[in-house]
């Protein structure tokens, strides 16, 4: 679809665009490159965005916000990722989790966590939801109370008291609250079963264990994390009891999200295929002129187009309630990681000696891209949730 994006949406884009260029790009590599995962978090990084705006994007004035849209926030951070896609997402965090505490929390929630978060620029969220034995059960639940979410919060008088671990749960250990999935009914399935909280980092019983020594996505940390204990106050419940598969899909931004982290890491896969197209010489001339390299790269540029208008379709249906948002919503975990994988293979193919080089700026772009196809469940698991809605629609 064409769009017409505003002077203030286009003034956000060029002030995040100008941040990455000069603060990120020079340094990303080295951050990366370091050998301990628990030193990639890029900390001075937050702090210098959230100085500038970019961590409380969508949250309204109050809040330091500038109440950025859904289609501000794609063109914004699509327009990060292209250049560091694991610093792009810590701020993308942010979005997603104080957006869920505007939509889900109570007015004493939001007081005390957004007014924590909005005047602190090294404040970050975590969100723990995945387990070791617990991961892809929660996007394709059973119908027992069997599988998912383990981790257990019991009513104490007024607090829950939380016990278990977490893995892969993101910016954990830098966080400075947890946005913690629960299971807090054992004889239903999880689905029916969850409550989700609101859990400050330093409550007495959490330890944190190992960072993930990820192959990309480095500056975007996991790890995991152990409740032992744990109380919680009732009032930092996130939602109502039992209701914690419903808290993400309530705030729109995940399927969003995954749409626009790709547009920008393919937009830089293809501006690397195009700079090194133009600059290589093979058969007495710059391989753009051969006819196998230009269809190569003008295959990218409609691949990348067509995610591009895909992701503004969808975020434009959420925002003015128009369409099948649904289906879209899982087109939206599947299809733009069909694009990179395609889009990453020609560029490599254009690169051809270059393209499996460590030292190249397009290798690292392709390993935060593959680190990330399991985001939000993998493909093969979302796929298999576009069946039944499929056959809804055509009455198969």
């Amino acid at each position: 679809m064409a769009i017409k994006f505003t002077d203030e949406q286009l003034d956000l884009k060029e002030l995040a665009r100008e941040f990455f260029e000069k603060e990120v790009r020079p340094v990303m590599a080295e951050i990366d490159a370091r050998p301990n995962p628990k030193d990639c978090f890029p900390a001075q990084l937050i702090r210098k965005a959230s100085e500038v705006g970019l961590r409380t994007l969508p949250l309204p004035e109050e809040y330091e916000g500038v109440a950025a849209d859904l289609i501000t926030q794609a063109l914004v951070f699509s327009t990060m990722t292209e250049v560091e896609p694991g610093t792009a997402k810590v701020l993308s965090q942010c979005w997603k989790v104080s957006q869920n505490m505007m939509v889900n929390g109570s007015e004493e929630l939001k007081k005390k966590f957004l007014g924590e978060f909005s005047k602190d620029h090294d404040y970050v969220f975590s969100i723990s939801r995945t387990e070791p034995n617990s991961a892809g059960d929660n996007l394709l639940p059973y119908d027992g109370p069997e599988g998912g979410i383990q981790v257990t919060a019991t009513p104490s008088g007024d607090h829950f008291v939380i016990k278990g671990s977490k893995n892969m749960s993101s910016l954990i250990g830098y966080s400075k609250c947890i946005l913690l999935f629960t299971r807090t009914n054992r004889n239903v399935s999880a689905r029916e079963g969850t409550t989700g909280f609101l859990v400050p980092a330093n409550l007495p019983g959490i330890t944190y264990g190992q960072i993930h020594n990820k192959m990309g996505y480095r500056c975007y940390p996991n790890g995991e994390v152990f409740f032992d204990n744990v109380r919680v106050p009732k009032e930092y419940m996130l939602g109502k009891i039992n209701e914690g598969f419903g808290l993400s899909g309530r705030v729109p931004w995940s399927p969003v999200e995954m749409q626009a982290l790709y547009l920008g890491i393919c937009k830089g896969i293809f501006k690397h295929a195009l700079d090194h197209a133009k600059q290589r010489v093979q058969g007495g001339k710059v391989i753009i002129e051969h006819e196998s390299v230009a269809v190569m790269l003008s295959e990218m540029a409609m691949l990348i187009d067509a995610l591009e208008a895909t992701l503004y379709d969808f975020a434009m249906s959420v925002q003015e309630k128009i369409g099948d948002r649904g289906l879209k919503a899982r087109y939206a975990r599947i299809f733009p990681r069909d694009v990179f994988h395609k889009v990453m293979l020609l560029g490599m193919d254009i690169l051809a000696s270059n393209g499996i080089m460590r030292d190249h700026p397009m290798e690292k772009l392709i390993r935060d891209g593959l680190t990330f196809d399991h985001g939000d469940g993998t493909i093969s698991l979302n796929k298999l949730r576009v069946v039944p809605m499929i056959r809804k629609l055509t009455n198969l």
